[in-house]
């Protein structure tokens, strides 16, 4: 049929008679009920590994949520009728919806206030608080007078979160935070000051700590805690420990307990997270979503046709039998145009190096040799070995998994093609799986970059190791001949791999700047560029955002690029990101983002101009705590 829509359009579009036809055309197929035009649409067609954008068209059709056809003014205003909404780009550049293929909306929901306080911006339903920004030790004081005024307030049994505040304005990492958070927040600490109130702590990050009272409200909802015990999130230290501490991700807490009761509310919340993130160019978002609440309020979403973005989720547990693989093994691939199962993984890789740490960076630190590295996740014949054996031989794909040393990546593909053989699969039905990893913080390698490829593997690079001193700290740490083992986008691309992108954290705003620094490798902190030959140009790292995301999120045929037949997933922006200097791509801003050729994000400024009530969080009232 697409074939057939696209073949009548080009008859019809590029006849001498095209002016006459198009009219009988439109009126046969539907006339388009959007027309954007004398624009700088960038398609990103270019289906090859070199440093190409593809057609760039002047207009573009939208009718019933897809692509209806691209061409000139004069040829797609043509198709216009009685009722289509027609929009002057005025010469404004146009790039598809940017796919992060790493992305947590249903963890940072609850970990950056902007959506929260938009849905619930009073304590009624949860006391919510949100430390200033500033140095730790500030933060820390802060802690202290906030969190009595919070237990105050709240009523008996009523859910206390806060959070302390990692990132700066500039989106950068505050020093110290993480450090003081895990050293002074404690469970003990918190069952005292609030003994008859559930209570969790962020940490600015997932990391976080709960109260006694807190475990007693989860056990009521999961009795034997296995979504903590079970769960694949790397960062709970045993469970007898947790009992002890409360210290975890604890990512079920907030939809599975806080919003047990209140699943529209919920819903809203996780919706509005993703409004913010589509005002910044993201449409679509891979992730798992932690908790099964989570997965209940995108469907309450999708079946009210309110998602503003689309969610391929990956299952992370606590279930980890074959019968239950099996069955989710069938559904890979398949659920709805906004949310459908894009595999599963067991246990997020570690820092595990296959190079020994420096000397003269151990003495610095005061260490001894390896009390840096992490034990491998995946060791073979281990816990998590077998699990991820027994995940790759129900028929399940490895998608969404973070992983960051080469020696995991190495047993990772080691079990890829063992448990594969071990079911009967060819070489050719493991390629067809497209098993992925997400990181880029050490891996891969060089030498591993031929196997991915045998094995039709991907990864997601996180440009942001390179914004935050991750390959300073690699070339630092091991030396600066392995600071190309750190995103190393451009040798995946010359060897015919796919890469995508991702932010990883609570903070939207940094993906142009990420963007720019994929694209120079510069370090502001030590000034001067790491591994420079792994630099990638602006056109490969918006195939990594848009047509390359599509391919690991199953949905190339209908997302990644702006052809007819795809979805109308696109961002109009406030400046041509092709032409201008690359030190001004940080400040691109989004005027307006569509999703399935729904409006999501419209500025007040671009909305005034076309006629358009401004929509999304450009709308949203409510004051942004200091400091976020």
């Amino acid at each position: 049929m697409k074939k057939l829509l696209v073949a009548a359009f080009a008859t019809v579009l590029f006849n001498p008679l095209a002016g006459a036809q198009s009219e009988i055309v439109a009126q046969r197929l539907g006339y388009p009920q959007m027309i954007v035009h004398n624009g700088k649409i960038v398609t990103m067609d270019d289906d090859t590994f070199e440093a190409r954008v593809g057609t760039i068209v002047q207009a573009m059709a939208i009718r019933d949520g897809k692509i209806l056809a691209t061409g000139s003014n004069a040829e797609i205003r043509s198709l216009a009728g009685p009722r289509t909404k027609t929009i002057d780009l005025k010469g404004r550049t146009v790039l598809p919806g940017f796919i992060l293929t790493h992305e947590h909306p249903t963890d940072w929901a609850f970990q950056h206030p902007r959506a929260i306080g938009h849905v619930l911006p009073d304590d009624n339903f949860l006391i919510h608080r949100w430390l200033p920004g500033g140095p730790a030790k500030q933060q820390l004081a802060a802690f202290s007078e906030i969190m009595p005024q919070a237990i105050a307030k709240a009523r008996p049994g009523q859910w206390i979160l806060l959070s302390f505040n990692r990132y700066g304005p500039d989106g950068r990492d505050i020093p110290g935070v993480q450090e003081l958070f895990h050293k002074n927040i404690t469970k003990t600490w918190l069952d005292l000051l609030a003994p008859d109130n559930p209570v969790k702590v962020k940490s600015g990050f997932n990391d976080s700590v709960i109260n006694q009272k807190a475990i007693e409200e989860l056990r009521k909802v999961h009795p034997t805690l296995s979504v903590i015990s079970g769960n694949a999130e790397n960062s709970t230290p045993g469970f007898t420990k947790w009992l002890e501490s409360g210290v975890g991700f604890n990512r079920p807490v907030e939809p599975n307990v806080m919003f047990k009761d209140n699943l529209p509310a919920l819903a809203s919340v996780l919706k509005a997270e993703m409004e913010l993130w589509t005002s910044w160019g993201a449409t679509t978002f891979g992730s798992s979503p932690y908790a099964y609440r989570n997965l209940q309020a995108f469907d309450f979403l999708d079946k009210r046709g309110e998602m503003p973005g689309r969610f391929g989720w990956a299952y992370t547990g606590p279930d980890w039998g074959e019968e239950t693989l099996r069955y989710l093994s069938a559904l890979q691939g398949h659920g709805t145009d906004n949310l459908w199962f894009v595999g599963a993984w067991g246990r997020a890789g570690t820092n595990c190096m296959s190079i020994p740490l420096r000397p003269e960076w151990l003495a610095s630190q005061d260490r001894e040799a390896n009390t840096d590295q992490r034990p491998c996740a995946f060791t073979p014949g281990g816990e998590f070995w077998k699990r991820m054996e027994t995940i790759i031989g129900s028929g399940l794909r490895i998608a969404t998994m973070y992983a960051f040393g080469d020696k995991d990546i190495d047993f990772l593909m080691d079990v890829i093609e063992k448990a594969g053989k071990d079911a009967g699969l060819t070489l050719d039905d493991i390629r067809a799986k497209r098993h992925t990893f997400d990181g880029g913080g050490g891996a891969p390698r060089p030498d591993q970059i031929a196997r991915m490829k045998q094995l039709g593997m991907m990864a997601t690079l996180f440009n942001g190791y390179l914004d935050d001193g991750g390959a300073s700290r690699i070339a630092k740490m091991y030396g600066v001949e392995y600071a190309n083992w750190v995103v190393p986008r451009m040798s995946l691309t010359k060897a015919g791999v796919m890469s995508t992108n991702g932010v990883d954290a609570p903070i939207p705003r940094v993906i142009f700047r990420e963007i720019l620094k994929g694209m120079t490798r510069y370090d502001d902190k030590d000034q001067k560029v790491y591994a420079p030959s792994e630099r990638a140009g602006l056109a490969i790292q918006l195939k990594a955002f848009t047509r390359w995301g599509a391919y690991y999120m199953l949905r190339e045929d209908l997302l990644g690029t702006l052809e007819p037949g795809k979805f109308a997933d696109f961002i109009v922006l406030d400046r041509d990101i092709l032409t201008i200097p690359e030190d001004e791509i940080p400040r691109t801003q989004v005027l307006l983002t569509s999703v399935g050729g729904k409006v999501v994000h419209l500025t007040h400024a671009l909305g005034g101009e076309i006629g358009m009530v401004a929509t999304g969080p450009s709308t949203w009232k409510e004051n942004i705590p200091p400091g976020w």
